[in-house]
């Protein structure tokens, strides 16, 4: 798309919270006059375009068709500074240079050393960036993501925000092209074995953290009450009064 840059304030500062899918920051880039929703996303959507950038964390993405958003999760959400009507590829640039900067050398070892490719974490982390409320329980939820994910008889994380993301965000999206369906099964986590086929979402640097630095725990199982306190278990059993001590049907 042509450039236009104004004389006229032209920048602006913009705040995109842990959390916020591709589709909610394409929409506020919009609303703010940065650049239009629509080539936001098709531009992240592009596999031509994915293929000429250099960025490390490019390279783990080995499964673009069954993603709608290709780089969903790599979109870091923080405070940026754009020109008003400046090209999408420009503003996307800001957040994935935030991105390659974001995830250091460090993070990519720690990874290896979890048997997880940098991709798998960013997936993990968009579900911990979810479920936990605040960073104070983003420890415990990602050592219950862990543990299911490699534990005897599990395999299967079973969380309903996965399912959420496609119902609110894919499914009949004015900006995606073609059939939306197959996604539903592609990140129904209670079907699919271990994590859905990429992030639900663009993760803080705290989920991040936890996903790579998960407590120790043996954790299979949490539930929430109405005023977000969680309540963890190791056994269904235990998981089920929980839940009928919150008032839920285990």
């Amino acid at each position: 798309t042509t450039e236009i840059i104004t004389t006229e304030d032209p920048t602006v500062r913009v705040t995109f919270p842990e959390g916020f899918t591709a589709v909610q920051i394409a929409e506020k880039l919009e609303a703010n006059g940065v650049c239009s929703a629509k080539d936001f996303l098709s531009l992240i959507t592009d596999d031509k375009y994915l293929s000429t950038l250099t960025y490390r964390f490019i390279g783990g993405i080995e499964n673009p068709e069954n993603r709608p958003f290709n780089l969903e999760g790599y979109i870091f959400p923080d405070t940026y500074e754009f020109y008003k009507g400046e090209s999408a590829e420009r503003a996307l640039s800001r957040f994935l240079r935030n991105t390659e900067a974001k995830l250091t050398d460090e993070y990519y070892l720690r990874a290896e050393e979890l048997g997880y490719t940098m991709d798998e974490i960013i997936s993990l982390a968009a579900i911990v960036q979810e479920e936990a409320t605040t960073a104070a329980e983003m420890g415990k939820v990602s050592s219950v993501v862990h543990n299911r994910i490699v534990g005897a008889g599990y395999g299967k994380i079973q969380c309903d925000v996965t399912i959420h993301y496609i119902n609110d965000y894919v499914t009949d999206s004015p900006y995606l092209e073609g059939d939306t369906e197959k996604y539903k099964e592609l990140y129904n986590t209670y079907k699919c074995i271990g994590l859905p086929e990429g992030a639900i979402t663009n993760p803080g640097i705290d989920a991040i953290k936890a996903a790579l630095y998960p407590e120790d725990t043996d954790y299979y199982f949490f539930v929430t009450d109405e005023d977000w306190n969680y309540y963890y278990a190791e056994t269904y059993a235990e998981h089920k009064k929980n839940c009928a001590a919150v008032g839920l049907v285990g």
